[in-house]
């Protein structure tokens, strides 16, 4: 089992680390101009850039929850009310802000990944987006999150 969960843990690192360097790549040729465009039906550029940064709070907190048995349902909670809250309260973050807070927050997800105990990676329990997934699930949402917005950031980045 350690065998596959050090496999886990560095294809997982591998793999999160790629996609903000990507993602890091695309706001970095971002100016204020195309951070101002629509990258979705909702939010601009920097909102998904602040979504981005928000998110990764979430899914560790996610994580946090699933490795101290502790339910990730919270009663009342809808995640589109949720996420657009946390991208309104960063409005007023300039795009230096909201790009270091990501990276930051990338970061401290990396630390949780190097904290999560071998026997740990398939303890289960429901994601607030509506399914069932694993402590390692939730590490490949952020990735597949990401990459699912990367694809809206890079559309008015070119």
């Amino acid at each position: 089992m350690a065998e596959t969960s050090t496999g886990t843990r560095e294809q997982l690192r591998q793999r999160l680390i790629q996609s903000q360097q990507t993602v890091l790549a695309v706001v970095e040729r971002m100016d204020e101009v195309a951070g101002q465009m629509q990258a979705n039906q909702g939010w601009r550029g920097r909102d998904v850039l602040a979504h981005l940064a928000s998110a990764e709070i979430g899914h560790c907190q996610v994580i946090r929850r699933l490795l101290a048995g502790q339910t990730t349902l919270i009663p009342g909670f809808n995640l589109d009310e949720f996420n657009n809250a946390e991208v309104e309260a960063r409005r007023e973050r300039t795009f230096a802000e909201l790009i270091a807070e990501y990276q930051d927050n990338r970061h401290k997800t990396l630390d949780l990944l190097d904290a999560v105990a071998d026997s740990d990676w398939e303890i289960a329990g429901p994601h607030p987006g509506g399914f069932d997934t694993t402590v390692a699930g939730v590490f490949r949402v952020i990735a597949i999150h990401e990459k699912r917005h990367l694809r809206e950031l890079q559309a008015i980045s070119a």
